[in-house]
């Protein structure tokens, strides 16, 4: 009896939150891929590596240290549920189809930094690889590196010769 009671409360709790996701649940899990990338980048970058030693009972060898993922996993809750409190007053005061705007771009944002913090970590390992140091300067907004020096230096020299003329 107690365990149906129990059971039946689980069933409602997580179909409510199923219900109160569901216009938002591409998002999270677009979320979900971003933080899943950034972290593989992350481990790639730290040269993580895991290995097995013996297959019954598995035991690893590992040079992981769990300290940055445990902050990553705390960041991860603390976007989402400061997003989804956000979320929840704007559905108190009767704006509900606006509330998923809300969302909308707060994961986009927490997504693009994800996804720009990953790419950072995989030019740092392949920085011979081109497709990868081209995305993550377009990605991250940084066209003085990807243009190199020369075109930079241009740049600011042009940048200083229409200030001249505008003092003037």
């Amino acid at each position: 009896m107690k365990w149906d009671f129990l059971k039946g409360c689980l069933i409602a709790t997580v179909t409510a939150t199923a219900a109160w996701f569901d216009s938002t649940s591409t998002f999270l899990m677009a979320l979900m891929v971003g933080f899943l990338f950034n972290v593989l980048a992350g481990f790639r970058a730290d040269a993580v590596h895991f290995k097995m030693v013996r297959l019954i009972p598995p035991k690893f060898m590992t040079n992981f240290n769990g300290n940055k993922f445990k902050d990553s996993l705390m960041e991860l809750f603390l976007i989402t549920s400061i997003t989804y409190v956000l979320k929840g007053f704007i559905d108190l005061l009767s704006y509900e189809e606006k509330s998923a705007y809300v969302v909308q771009f707060l994961m986009a944002v927490a997504i693009y930094f994800y996804f720009r913090n990953g790419l950072r970590n995989l030019h740092k390992v392949y920085p011979k690889i081109k497709f990868i140091t081209v995305i993550y300067f377009l990605v991250a907004f940084e066209f003085r590196k990807l243009v190199g020096n020369d075109v930079a230096d241009a740049i600011d020299k042009a940048e200083k010769e229409d200030k001249l003329k505008e003092d003037l």
